[in-house]
């Protein structure tokens, strides 16, 4: 048996952006609570909203396009008018995780603020100047 990948690209590596927080964490001298959530660029192809504050208005969003789903939703069950049903449940199972999801790394980047402002540190994102180019 061969370890090589059946479609062409490499293994998953389990833990890898748990690791990628711990390197940014401690290249900024933070501990991975202080950190927050990742705010790296790694496997990603959109720069990411990571402050607290953008991490609320994601959340606030996605709360509020929710629930015109949920709203919706119920709205086509109490009138019967439910036609496709695995549509209906994938929008609820879908609006079950992203709300939670975002609420949860909103309080997780709220907490690592303050942690950091009672030790007095500060995280120094990178400018679009300071990002060496290959």
């Amino acid at each position: 048996m061969s370890d090589a990948p059946e479609n062409g690209r490499p293994p998953r590596r389990k833990g890898f952006y748990k690791r990628q927080i711990e390197l940014e964490a401690a290249k900024h001298g933070l501990t991975v609570e202080e950190y927050g959530v990742y705010k790296g660029s790694v496997g990603s192809g959109v720069e990411p909203i990571n402050s607290a504050g953008g991490l609320l208005f994601l959340a606030v969003l996605i709360s509020l396009f929710s629930g015109v789903v949920v709203v919706a939703g119920v709205g086509l069950l109490i009138d019967d008018k439910v036609t496709d049903w695995v549509e209906l449940i994938i929008a609820f199972a879908i609006v079950l995780f992203t709300v939670p999801v975002s609420w949860a790394y909103y309080v997780k980047e709220r907490k690592a603020v303050r942690l950091r402002r009672a030790s007095g540190k500060t995280l120094q994102h990178p400018t679009r100047r300071s990002i060496v180019r290959d």
